[in-house]
């Protein structure tokens, strides 16, 4: 078991944020810590957009009064997801400085949830703070095409322009989601220095959203379950398959087909 400190976005009706991040950890029985920074009442297109933001000096609180509990040696992992504010970015990658200061055998896995089909849905300036200040501490990234696009300044056609925008990112490790997409597949494709890991998987329709959190969660829970690098982007694509085939039509993503059939 290993103990993850989660910073996102969390919504009480609908499985985005924390609410996909969180199970995935925990179905490979990790100890999550789940800190949101913000609050809504259904996932975007769900519902009513009715939300609470955590203000950036209350994140960088809870933070503090984390540390001065003395957690930081606890963690294996953290991870952070959407941002609504630059000042939220920055309140996190100080207290992650800090992590790794005081725990240098952390790991940092930013899902850099910025933006998809063509659009930032975060303000500029948050999204050029995750760029700029907390990418360069992780471990581990996730972007999708776009947002690797947005973060690089590059126009990537196939496979081999978008693995090295991936290896000129910054981190170790880099995933693209939707690396490349046809109407029947969806490539994702992990690149480090010595590695180059291309997998496809079945597209599937009418999907609600939360499946990248879900991926995300999935991919670092098999990792600190030890998983190398390509046998858990392997069984984090095939859990997340499962998922996304039950969810196809529906509100919601069906998480409970994270447990797998006897």
């Amino acid at each position: 078991m290993a103990r993850v400190l989660v910073i996102s976005s969390h919504v009480v009706r609908g499985q985005v944020g924390l609410a996909a991040t969180v199970p995935a950890l925990q179905h490979f029985g990790h100890e999550v810590w789940a800190l949101p920074t913000v609050l809504l009442a259904s996932r975007p297109g769900l519902g009513r957009l009715v939300k609470f933001e955590l203000p950036a000096s209350e994140l960088a609180n809870m933070l503090a009064a984390l540390e001065a509990d003395g957690c930081w040696p606890m963690l294996d992992a953290v991870f952070t997801g959407y941002f609504t504010s630059a000042a939220s970015v920055n309140a996190a990658a100080q207290a992650i400085a800090r992590i790794k200061a005081a725990n240098p055998r952390v790991l940092v896995f930013v899902d850099p949830i910025l933006g998809d089909h063509d659009r930032l849905y975060v303000p500029e300036e948050t999204a050029k703070t995750v760029r700029d200040t907390l990418l360069p501490l992780a471990t581990i990234a996730t972007p999708n095409l776009f947002e690797l696009t947005w973060l690089t300044g590059r126009r990537l056609q196939g496979l081999d322009e978008v693995a090295d925008a991936a290896r000129g990112l910054g981190p170790s490790t880099v995933v693209v989601t939707s690396a490349v997409e046809t109407p029947t597949s969806v490539a994702t494709l992990a690149v480090s220095a010595t590695q180059r890991i291309e997998r496809l998987r079945p597209r599937r329709a009418k999907i609600p959203n939360g499946a990248g959190d879900l991926f995300a969660g999935l991919l670092l829970g098999a990792l600190l379950n030890g998983q190398p690098t390509k046998a858990a982007l392997d069984t984090a694509l095939a859990d997340l398959d499962r998922v996304l085939a039950a969810s196809e039509g529906r509100d919601v993503l069906e998480l409970s087909r994270l447990n797998r059939d006897p």
